[in-house]
């Protein structure tokens, strides 16, 4: 037996299904999708392990001077809760007070103003370019370390 429709109905059909998906498919997907927008201090309170340490001088009239210091085993950072800055790179053991900015997206450490390029819950890597005005010479550090 064959049971005739109208297109109308058909057609009313289609709409409610689309529009039913379209209203739900966001919710049901927006509520399984991982959440990973930790904030800034979420991401930079952690123990970081160091992977190198680049260091720029420019001078005017001469050609860069570029050092990479790629990092040893075990060497890291851990920024703790508390405002101080713990790590072990080079050999030699340090504490020092930071303070950050959300905002800015900047960390200050023992006098220098890093800009943090990247924060990831894997990578950060900071920036800290410094122009000295007298000599005219420009150095920058770039520091990357890992999770």
């Amino acid at each position: 037996m064959m049971h005739i429709v109208s297109n109308r109905t058909n057609g009313l059909r289609l709409f409610v299904a689309i529009t039913c998906m379209a209203f739900f498919c966001p919710l049901f997907f927006g509520a399984c999708k991982k959440s990973d927008q930790n904030g800034v201090t979420a991401r930079l309170m952690n123990k970081w392990t160091l992977v190198s340490v680049v260091d720029s001088v420019y001078a005017s009239g001469a050609s860069p001077v570029v050092t990479n210091y790629p990092a040893q085993t075990g060497e890291y950072m851990d920024f703790r809760t508390d405002g101080k800055r713990y790590s072990f790179v080079k050999n030699v053991y340090d504490t020092a007070n930071y303070t950050y900015s959300e905002a800015k997206y900047t960390l200050d450490v023992k006098g220098y103003h890093y800009n943090i390029l990247i924060l990831t819950d894997e990578t950060m890597i900071l920036h800290e370019p410094h122009f000295a005005t007298s000599t005219g010479e420009y150095t920058a550090y770039k520091i990357t370390l890992k999770r």
